[in-house]
């Protein structure tokens, strides 16, 4: 098992919360730090993964590929057809 060092890391968050997140560590079996911990690194990941298919995305449109309008993508999102086609790009 691979141990990563830890430091402290102090936050304030809304009493609420807190018992909440203490509630599902003990029903868990785990501690409230630990359960943060993994809260932070799924948002952590997330976000990372998010940045990157931005930056993907940049690349692509810099590099030529075709794009989407945002009228269409709007307006395929709002269509109430669940069979509405995918917009093309346009020319």
């Amino acid at each position: 098992m691979i141990t990563m060092a830890t430091t402290s890391f102090t936050t304030r968050i809304d009493s609420e919360l807190k018992a909440e997140l203490e509630q599902i560590a003990r029903f868990e079996n785990r501690s409230a730090s630990y359960m943060a911990n993994q809260a932070i690194r799924a948002l952590v990941d997330e976000r990372k993964a998010t940045r990157e298919l931005v930056d993907l995305g940049l690349e692509l449109v810099d590099a030529g590929a075709p794009t989407l309008a945002a009228d269409d993508i709007h307006a395929w999102m709002l269509d109430d057809d669940d069979a509405a086609p995918f917009p093309a790009p346009r020319s």
